[in-house]
């Protein structure tokens, strides 16, 4: 597909293939756990995570017009994402109210994606983060077209939209390319990535899109 290209280029798998990585797994988890339980800020250690942590939100961290951000679905592993954003307006809504917790100190809102529409005025975002929700309880088609018609409104002209998923038969209700609601965006290429569409090949083959509200 024009646009799109896929990277093996992040080291390191998500799921254990040996006794060797399963130990370094274990490990990885116990010290999550025990950062989490001192209140120390804790990272999901995949390889869409630390493309997301790494390069999509330090680039939009550093652009001087995104000035207000909707992040859609929070867990202990975003905790950490607010600090990137420091003096700026960072919002998260979560439907879950057992993840408020790990929400923005600034405003976290118990709500759906679909809502977004209702629950924020129009144009009150430069940019909304929806990675890892398709998928993951945003399943029905009605309902992702909603959220993404909801993105559309919350969203100021220009304003631009990330979107992350994995393209796996489990996790795929259906090809998100197809949600008629998308019309309402046009791809834009992320400079860092060169692309505005990126498939990683892990075993969870997670994809980011990225979309500007022309």
């Amino acid at each position: 597909m024009p646009g799109m290209k896929t990277s093996s280029a992040i080291p390191g798998r998500n799921v254990p293939a040996s006794a060797a990585s399963t130990w370094r797994w274990a490990r990885r988890v116990a010290v999550q756990w025990l950062r989490r339980r001192l209140g120390l800020a804790v990272r999901l250690d995949t390889d869409d995570r630390r493309l997301l942590e790494q390069c999509i939100l330090p680039y939009y961290a550093a652009r001087a017009d995104v000035r207000r951000v909707l992040f859609v679905g929070v867990g202990w592993y975003t905790e950490a994402y607010e600090a990137l954003f420091a003096g700026r307006r960072y919002v998260t809504l979560d439907m879950d109210p057992r993840v408020a917790r790990h929400g923005s100190r600034q405003h976290h809102v118990v709500g759906s994606a679909v809502e977004a529409g209702q629950l924020f005025g129009p144009g009150a975002f430069d940019l909304v983060v929806f990675n890892g929700v398709f998928g993951w309880g945003l399943d029905e088609r009605a309902d992702v077209n909603a959220a993404l018609e909801s993105f559309h409104h919350v969203l100021r002209p220009g304003g631009e939209l990330v979107v992350g998923w994995n393209d796996v038969a489990s996790r795929r209700p259906y090809e998100f390319s197809s949600s008629e609601a998308l019309g309402h965006f046009e791809p834009v290429t992320l400079p860092p990535l060169g692309v505005a569409q990126l498939q990683l090949e892990t075993d969870n083959r997670h994809r980011f899109e990225f979309y500007r509200r022309p």
